[in-house]
């Protein structure tokens, strides 16, 4: 668009067609502008700029109107739309221009006061060729067509090899073909301890037991390598190894991180659920989906022992971001949290940096930035949930029961009031409950109207009601008469009425006028939240509004229809009712609702920003904590700090966390106070009704209204019609007594609703408003460019599948991930697999397939792993089985010095690498031989706190745990951003921020300091050292037993000398044991795989 633009602008001879330039103007131009812009902005913005900067050219007329990358620069006329003035202004600070430092005020001034001219420039040719106008082309067929990773994978024939008697595994073949085109042969298979050692730490991060070694070399079988890999493969362990390696790509973190590192409510439940996926070989497509969309499946996968839905705990993962406590620019900060959640969803599904399109295209892959913002409006459509799990379907279970028996509650005064219903019954109660009220006995009142005396109970109760006196209410006409002599004459009643008309109308009045430029943004009148945008989670708030006829068992009474009640299953249910997104358009909102308290929150989410319980100055307007009316419908109004987010997309959530609950009539939006009341439309329509001249006349009128009401069903009348009914419904009409039926059925209820257990929490996603984002141009919120409809990338067929048009859609973008036509997902995982298998990916480069990436070494083999993955049912254990199970993987690591010469850096394979094991298996393998592991799966409380030295201080310290982690895996010990363990990160485990696919392997002085020096590596020799006190054993058996669990070996003659020498051979000395347990622990064997 912006070449056209130039093209326009253009005329043959390259002169900029406007309107001329006046002597006055061309004077003020080459006096003041040009010299200014010639000296501030030239360097970056002119044909000759080393390198020009936003595409954008500003020493010609028809370049400054075009703009670069950002859009057209300046608006002729317009100062204020200039998006060069408002660069000089320093408005944005993204966006400041010169960047080292702003323009005095006068030239500013002077570059405003050109503007207001009209931008004039002098006709004078284009000082370069149009082929360097415009922006770069961005040619996604032809980046797609060029770069190896968006073809399709191949299946192909095991190539023919000449070496037939190495293997006839096609992994194998496929690597020994690449080694005979460069004359190499494979190295010779490796000894049985150094593979056991290595199968074990490869497999399950620990190494093997003494007696698991011996087993091992003992099993003279042809299979025992085979049966070996497979009880590791069925190894409780396996799942805890994978699921590290997995919390490297997500960055796993149990902390916020940034200045106080609060804490991520409920991340080891993920931790945990990584666990068991692994260990059940969930497939990987399965898997996949349930990260990126595991709460929206209709059949989620259930826990295998207690029935809890497994699939939404996936999407944890999107928020195990980094977060901070008080982003004075909130959408900002949102649209960095994206930003994140983008980057690590591409590189680790799809192998892409999908994030480097956030402000171009990207410069070198086919990803467009409508691709990135395609990708965004699916995060913009989602909204961070706790989710609620019931193991065992203890819940569950229990709500099918009241629900039941709810049911017939219910259904007993609904019939009965359908059944009998009649003007003639109905006006009998209100005329028999007024006299009752005036002071008659009630024998004879029964006696004169001959009605049920428990009925009429519950009339006269219902008419004592205080509520009735409100206008609001359907009955208000009638209590104004119930203290007025039956017997008045009709021009008295009638001048009555027009009193009671004139209350109404004053109360409409009053209403509308408390309403004017107000918006009602809810109140709950529809069938079903769905139907009008709320979304709902948990069982508390049902499926729809409370409807005539519904039984509140926490208040014990009939429902007001028309409400969101979380209330009607008993208190101790839980749920989330959460709004549409809407946008803020007034200072305050206003709830009108009923609570009682006990674990409720109303939240107003702005941005999708949830760290709001941490900063009352910024958003403690934002949320109200444990609000209580005790049950009564009051007005609660938010207007702290709304005002200063007008503008800004929000959704309002209400939060029944607890033994509380909401009883949620209508919300509004206002500049001003709670809006009055309206008046009730029935009561307007009585008091208006010209026939009504008596008392009696208005009981039958109201007994009509009721027929009709039954008559017309309540699907068919508004809010106030469901109100009357249901009034008319909990007093009822029957003739019989149904009290003891009834109240059986509210124990029962009551029962079963005291036995519901509170559910699991887990952090999890949701779907909120179906939202597309914008393109932000350069990547800034404040600048929108066009409208993108969420969808998949293009180059993947993402523009080919239809936009959703409910909820986020990402569902499909999951499909779509895991189609076995994209020609990604496999390969990424795969090679993650192998570079963890064998110390190297065959792409080395293993988040980033794009062009900057590194090529993979043998394309063929990568195809057939990931054609044989997606076609063995995309199992991971199977992928890892058959990579395991190869010659290649079994090759002993000693080098030759002609096959390194060729192969310098083994890429081809030619010999097995030698492997560090990582830092968290480092010190299990320390806990695991001095015998202090603690091996038991998963850990009580969710993780041990990291033990915090001295030296970790800051905001946000916690208290710290046990040096030795309770004996537990590293797996389990906290992960808090801002105080990771120093063994952690001297052995380069991640700083948990992005995708980390591929650790740093460094040999730096802090490791041997670590070993040397850390209390824990002491503690834990001197723990090795004594469970030899009380053996029989002599000090070559105690020797031979340390290195058989430290090496997987025992010692070379050599070596037991050494130790003999140290140790001497009578009775072994603990503090020198001690120190040679030390001595093991800092070998270079102990920490790597030969």
């Amino acid at each position: 668009m912006t070449h056209a633009i130039i093209i326009m602008l253009i005329c043959c001879g390259g002169v900029l067609c406007a309107a001329p330039i006046t002597s006055e103007q061309l004077q003020f131009f080459e006096s003041k502008v040009r010299p200014l812009l010639a000296d501030k902005c030239y360097k970056c913005h002119s044909n000759k700029a080393e390198k020009l900067k936003g595409g954008l050219y500003l020493d010609h007329g028809a370049t400054i109107i075009s703009g670069g990358d950002s859009g057209p620069s300046v608006v002729a006329g317009d100062p204020d739309k200039s998006l060069l003035i408002e660069a000089v202004r320093y408005t944005d600070p993204d966006t400041q221009m010169p960047p080292k430092k702003k323009l005095s005020d006068e030239n500013i001034k002077v570059l405003e006061d050109w503007v207001v001219m009209g931008a004039p420039w002098p006709n004078e040719p284009l000082p370069f060729s149009e082929k360097k106008l415009g922006p770069k082309v961005f040619d996604l067929n032809k980046r797609k067509s060029e770069h190896w990773c968006w073809q399709p994978v191949t299946k192909s024939e095991p190539p023919q090899v000449a070496y037939k008697d190495w293997s006839t595994n096609p992994i194998d073949l496929h690597v020994l073909s690449a080694l005979e085109k460069k004359g190499l042969k494979p190295s010779l298979s490796a000894d049985k301890n150094s593979l056991i050692r290595r199968v074990y730490f490869d497999l399950i991060g620990l190494p093997p037991s003494s007696d698991e070694v011996l087993g091992f070399l003992n099993d003279k079988s042809d299979d025992a390598y085979e049966k070996l890999v497979d009880r590791l493969l069925s190894s409780s362990h396996f799942g805890e190894r994978w699921a590290r390696h997995w919390m490297d790509l997500v960055r796993y973190a149990e902390s916020c991180g940034h200045e106080f590192d609060y804490p991520i409510p409920h991340a080891t439940e993920y931790r945990d659920y990584l666990i068991r996926a692994f260990n059940d070989d969930v497939r990987y497509d399965q898997f996949a989906i349930e990260h990126i969309a595991g709460d929206l499946l209709a059949d989620p996968r259930k826990n295998q022992k207690d029935n809890y839905n497994e699939s939404v705990i996936g999407t944890g993962f999107w928020h195990l971001h980094e977060a901070t406590h008080a982003p004075t620019d909130v959408r900002g900060n949102e649209v960095e949290r994206v930003d994140n959640q983008i980057d690590v969803f591409s590189k680790t599904f799809l192998g892409l940096t999908v994030s480097c399109a956030r402000c171009h295209d990207h410069m070198f892959d086919a990803i467009s930035t409508k691709d990135y913002y395609a990708l965004a409006g699916y995060l913009q459509s989602s909204r961070r949930q706790e989710a609620f799990l019931d193991p065992g379907d203890a819940i569950g279970s229990k709500i099918s029961q009241i629900k039941k028996l709810k049911s017939e509650l219910e259904s007993i005064p609904l019939e009965s009031f359908t059944k009998n219903v009649s003007p003639d019954k109905t006006a009998l109660y209100l005329m028999a409950s007024k006299e009752a009220i005036s002071g008659l006995q009630m024998s004879e009142v029964l006696k004169k109207y001959k009605v049920a005396e428990t009925t009429l109970n519950r009339w006269v109760e219902a008419v004592k009601d205080p509520k009735i006196k409100d206008p609001e209410h359907p009955l208000f006409v009638w209590s104004q008469f119930i203290d007025a002599n039956q017997n008045l004459t009709p021009g008295l009643f009638d001048k009555k009425m027009e009193t009671v008309k004139r209350k109404l109308a004053d109360q409409q009045k009053q209403h509308l006028e408390s309403t004017k430029d107000s918006i009602k943004f809810a109140d709950f009148s529809g069938s079903s939240y769905k139907e009008s945008g709320w979304l709902v989670q948990g069982e508390a708030f049902g499926d729809a509004p409370t409807k005539p006829g519904e039984w509140v068992q926490s208040d014990g009474k009939a429902a007001i229809p028309g409400r969101a009640n979380g209330g009607r299953l008993g208190g101790k249910l839980q749920g989330v009712l959460r709004s549409p997104t809407f946008t803020i358009s007034h200072n305050q909102i206003h709830h009108r609702l009923g609570a009682r308290k006990g674990g409720l929150r109303i939240r107003v989410i702005i941005d999708g920003y949830y760290m709001e319980p941490y900063n009352g100055l910024l958003f403690g307007g934002t949320r109200l904590n444990d609000p209580n009316t005790d049950g009564h419908n009051n007005w609660m109004t938010q207007g702290r700090d709304l005002k200063m987010y007008k503008g800004h997309k929000a959704h309002i959530e209400y939060v029944d966390h607890g033994d509380g609950y909401f009883d949620v009539d209508e919300i509004w939006f206002s500049d001003r106070g709670a809006p009055k009341p309206r008046a009730s439309a029935i009561a307007y329509k009585i008091a208006s009704n010209n026939k009504i001249h008596s008392v009696q006349d208005l009981a039958i009128a109201y007994g009509w209204l009721w027929k009709r009401s039954i008559n017309e069903g309540s699907s068919k009348i508004d809010e106030d019609g469901k109100r009357f009914l249901a009034w008319g419904v909990a007093c009822g009409i029957d003739e019989k007594n149904d009290g003891d039926e009834l109240s059986r059925l509210r124990k029962e209820v009551s029962k079963l609703c005291g036995e519901v257990p509170a559910p699991r929490k887990v952090q999890a996603l949701c779907d909120g408003t179906g939202e597309n984002e914008f393109v932000l141009l350069r990547g800034n919120h404040r600048r929108l460019g066009d409208e993108v409809p969420r969808r998949f990338l293009a180059a993947l067929g993402g523009e080919k599948e239809k936009a959703p048009l409910v909820g986020s859609g990402r569902l499909s973008l999951a499909k779509q991930v895991t189609d076995v036509n994209n020609p990604l997902t496999a390969r990424v995982f795969v090679n993650r697999l192998w570079h963890h298998l064998f110390g190297r990916g065959i792409v080395p480069s293993t988040d980033d397939f794009g062009v900057l990436g590194k090529k993979p070494s043998n394309p063929d083999l990568l195809d057939h792993l990931a054609s044989s993955f997606m076609g063995g049912n995309w199992s991971i254990k199977g992928a890892i089985r058959r990579m395991v199970l190869t010659q290649t993987y079994r090759q002993s690591s000693s080098t030759n010095p002609e096959s390194s010469k060729v192969d310098p850096e083994n890429i081809l394979l030619h010999r097995a690498n030698l492997k560090r094991i990582q830092g968290e298996s480092i010190r299990d393998s320390i806990l695991m031989v001095s015998g202090r592991m603690d091996n038991k799966i998963f850990c009580d409380g969710g993780s041990v706190p990291v033990h915090v030295t001295d030296f970790m201080t800051g905001r946000g310290r916690p208290r710290g745990g046990p040096l030795d982690g309770k004996g537990k895996r590293s797996l389990y010990v906290s992960v808090k951003r801002n105080f990771l363990s120093p063994m952690m990160l001297a052995f380069d485990t991640p700083v948990p921020f992005s995708s980390m696919g591929k650790r740093t392997v460094s040999n730096v002085p802090a490791q041997a300091l670590i070993m040397m020096n850390d209390p824990f590596v002491h503690e834990q020799s001197s723990i090795w050292a004594k469970s030899f006190t009380d053996t029989k054993l002599n000090t070559t058996q105690i020797v031979e037993q340390m290195y058989m669990k430290a090496f997987s070996r025992v010692p070379s003659g050599k070596e037991l000398g050494a130790a003999l020498e140290f140790l001497g051979e009578e009775k072994v000395d603990e503090g020198k044991l001690t120190d040679f347990a030390h001595v093991i622990f800092n070998t270079k064997e102990f920490i790597f795989l030969r």
